[in-house]
C-alpha cells in the first residue's frame, strides 16, 4: 500500500508524538504498539486465525492465494461495513484508556495525536489504501494493511513503492480468507469493530515506524516488532510479499 501521501498527512502528527529524548523514543512507541496492536488484535482475532495467517504465509509460491480463496469460500462473511462517527470515537477512546492504564505517558502521546479535534485515523487510513484501489471500510483491507506494515518493518523495506497495488490486493484476498475462519466475526457489529480497531492499530504502527526512522532507531524498532509478531505465531522474516500474497522465502 503506497505510503507517500500518508507521509505528507502525518508530518504534523509525528511532531505531536515527540519524545523528551532519543532514549525514550522507541520505548514509548513500542508501548503504544504492544498495548494496542497485540492486546486488541489478539483478543479479537482467535489463535486459529493467527495460525492460519502463518500457514498461508509459509505456503509454497502459487498456493497462498488459492488457500485464502478456498478458506473464504467455506463460509460467507461480509467483511465490508459502514463505520459511524460514534464507532470511530469509541475506537480511539478504548485504545486511549488501555494505553493510559499501561503507560500514562504513552496514553497522553496517543491522545495528543488522535483525541477529539486531532488527527482522524480513518482519513489517514483511506489515504494509505487509496492507490491500491482497495475499499477502506473493509476488515480484510485493515488486516492486510496491518500485516503489510509489519512485513515492511521486519524486512526493512526502504523503497515502499516496491510493494505494488497487485501485491496489496493479493494480501487483502489472503486476509479475507484468514478472517473468514474467525468465528468471532459473524455479525456486522463485530466486523465493524474489528475493522476500525485494526485500522487504528495499523496507523499507530506505521507512525511508530516513521518515528523510529526519524530518530535513527529503525534497527531496534524492527527487532522489537519482529519479536512481537513471532509471539503471535507469525515470523515475518521468513516470508516475502508477492502478487500471490505472503509466501515462504
Amino acid at each position: 500500500m503506497r505510503k507517500e501521501l500518508l507521509i505528507l498527512g502525518v508530518v504534523g502528527i509525528l511532531g505531536l508524538i515527540a519524545y523528551p529524548s532519543r532514549a525514550q523514543s522507541v520505548e514509548l512507541t513500542m508501548d503504544i504498539f504492544t498495548s494496542s496492536v497485540l492486546s486488541q488484535t489478539t483478543t479479537m482475532l482467535n489463535n486459529n486465525a493467527v495460525m492460519s495467517a502463518y500457514e498461508n504465509s509459509a505456503g509454497k509460491r502459487g498456493t497462498a492465494g488459492s488457500k485464502a480463496a478456498s478458506s473464504a469460500a467455506g463460509r460467507t462473511v461480509n467483511l465490508a461495513y459502514i463505520p459511524s462517527a460514534t464507532l470511530r470515537q469509541q475506537t480511539v477512546q478504548e485504545l486511549g484508556r488501555k494505553l493510559q492504564a499501561s503507560n500514562p505517558a504513552a496514553g497522553q502521546s496517543f491522545t495528543n495525536a488522535f483525541g477529539p479535534g486531532k488527527a482522524d485515523y480513518s482519513q489517514l487510513f483511506t489515504e494509505m489504501v487509496k492507490q491500491s484501489g482497495l475499499p477502506a471500510n473493509n476488515a480484510a483491507t485493515a488486516f492486510a494493511a496491518y500485516l503489510e506494515i509489519g512485513y515492511a518493518i521486519v524486512n526493512d523495506v526502504r523503497n515502499e513503492s516496491s510493494i505494488t497495488p497487485a501485491m496489496d490486493r493479493a494480501l487483502q484476498r489472503q486476509a479475507a480468507g484468514i478472517l473468514s475462519k474467525n468465528k468471532g466475526l459473524t455479525s456486522p457489529t463485530a466486523v465493524a469493530r474489528f475493522g476500525e480497531a485494526t485500522k487504528l492499530q495499523a496507523i499507530v504502527l506505521y507512525l511508530g515506524w516513521q518515528s523510529a526512522r526519524q530518530h535513527g532507531q529503525a534497527s531496534q524498532f524492527r527487532q522489537n516488532i519482529a519479536q512481537q509478531f513471532r509471539k503471535q505465531g507469525l515470523d515475518l522474516s521468513l516470508v516475502k510479499l508477492t502478487t500471490e500474497g505472503l509466501v515462504k522465502k
